[in-house]
């Protein structure tokens, strides 16, 4: 079966394999995590338990964010100065101007319009504390630290777990691309380095650094490690055409099969909530299921869309899906916090309605701020990596 692949051409010596449903797929993940922050359901009904599990869009994020930079890098990746600071500085222009722009508006607006700031974290706090609550924000480092994590930009805490996968991502590609088998040892080292910050005695956990087990399994890279490393691993076998990947060209449908294996992991996500077990007891087997058992799943997913043609591929490839797959960054920055506030206090309460004028202002943020911006910024870079 030939893969759907496109490939563009680039001043490196290997062409960059481009798949198309994959960035409809953005799109995706960043509605299934907006319908997670607005459940539109009753309290307890079966439709509301389902959709509080949509968090998984997170976990799609990182498995597609592991695939896309080994597919991408992993056959001319080196360790060189200039590759290695070429390839820092084209991830930080994709991913750090828009999110600067839209910090500083959060905060702007907190310090004039105090009623904005829901959590109330900043606007309570005096100069110095504000100082200390922007600066972990600009630096990308607040979700190491559980009283900050929801301040700024609400949704943002991701991005200090997608930056320092994106410092370490060329030495995990590399590593596991001369043995696969690397591959759980990362997993189990990453997982023992973020215990021992947490096992840190108590004056090492100001404000809530690595507070808990719980919170640096959730919201650290250490404990979401698994989900980029085997994104990783899957890309690196694509790359290969490794015959270990050959029993996928015998399933039927390697897209149908992980969209039946992540919905069934969102109904046991759902399930485990009403297990009779201690708090502790279902937030271990809720977070074991969302880092690991998921993940199968979505890389199935991942795959299917990248190789398989299919009704599903052929929507996400399409024109529409693949604007708003590029403006799903902006979609995913914006979709919580002073806009939806200043939307259902002023335009309309209906959760349609905010989610259209989402996606309209998204796109209007991509192609008026994000793409120009990091088209400006890369141009004066070196031409590789791209």
């Amino acid at each position: 079966m030939l893969p759907k692949t496109i490939y563009l051409p680039v001043s490196l010596t290997a062409a960059k394999p481009y798949y198309p449903a994959l960035t409809g797929l953005r799109a995706l993940a960043a509605w299934l995590i907006f319908f997670y922050h607005f459940n539109p359901f009753a309290v307890d009904s079966l439709p509301e338990r389902i959709i509080r599990e949509l968090h998984v869009g997170v976990t799609l994020f990182f498995v597609l964010s592991g695939f896309l930079i080994s597919v991408r890098y992993g056959s001319q990746l080196e360790l060189s100065r200039h590759w290695l600071g070429t390839y820092l500085y084209r991830r930080f222009a994709r991913i750090y101007p828009l999110y600067f722009l839209l910090t500083c508006l959060v905060f702007a607006v907190y310090q004039f319009i105090p009623s904005y700031d829901t959590d109330r974290l900043y606007s309570v706090s005096s100069a110095a504390q504000k100082a200390v609550v922007i600066g972990l924000n600009l630096t990308l480092l607040k979700s190491w630290f559980e009283q900050f994590r929801f301040t700024g930009i609400y949704a943002g805490w991701t991005l200090t777990v997608e930056e320092f996968f994106y410092l370490l991502a060329p030495f995990l590609v590399l590593g596991i691309k001369h043995k696969l088998a690397r591959f759980l040892g990362y997993v189990v080292g990453l997982w023992a380095i973020g215990c021992a910050l947490v096992a840190l005695p108590a004056p090492w956990h100001q404000f809530g650094f690595f507070a808990s087990y719980r919170f640096m399994f959730s919201v650290t890279l250490f404990g979401r490690c698994f989900e980029f490393l085997a994104g990783i691993y899957l890309g690196l076998l694509v790359l290969r055409n490794a015959s270990s990947l050959s029993w996928l060209t015998k399933l039927p449908s390697c897209t149908a099969l992980g969209m039946v294996w992540v919905a069934s992991c969102i109904g046991l996500l759902a399930a485990v909530r009403l297990l009779p077990w201690e708090a502790s007891w279902i937030d271990s087997a809720h977070i074991f299921l969302n880092n690991v058992v998921v993940v199968p799943g979505f890389c199935l997913l991942i795959y299917g869309l990248a190789q398989e043609p299919s009704r599903l591929s052929h929507l996400l490839g399409s024109r529409p899906f693949d604007l708003l797959g590029k403006a799903s960054y902006a979609f995913y920055l914006i979709h919580a916090g002073i806009l939806d506030r200043f939307l259902t206090l002023n335009v309309t309460t209906s959760l349609p309605l905010r989610f259209v004028m989402t996606n309209v202002l998204a796109i209007a943020l991509y192609k008026g701020i994000e793409h120009p911006l990091y088209q400006k910024l890369v141009s004066r870079s070196p031409k590789r990596p791209s």
